[in-house]
């Protein structure tokens, strides 16, 4: 299983709603990067735990298992 250090956390404008969202921005140990609205972050954050999320540079379309991503940092 990778992981993906958090960064930090910056603001966008949502181009429909025109309001602010927060992203976590996380560097992937592939040398990537992504951002995810915070608010999911906190959704799927355990109380205890590692927080795991669908990797999002593995294409596993054709993959019987999902592959995940670590969230260190948050």
């Amino acid at each position: 299983m990778d992981t993906a250090k958090f960064v930090k956390e910056i603001m966008v404008i949502d181009p429909d709603t025109k309001g602010e969202v927060e992203l976590s921005v996380f560097k992937h140990e592939n040398g990537g990067m992504f951002a995810l609205d915070s608010s999911y972050i906190v959704q799927v954050l355990p109380e205890e735990g590692d927080c795991l999320i669908p990797d999002p540079f593995v294409d596993d379309y054709n993959a019987d298992t999902t592959a995940e991503v670590l969230l260190t940092g948050v």
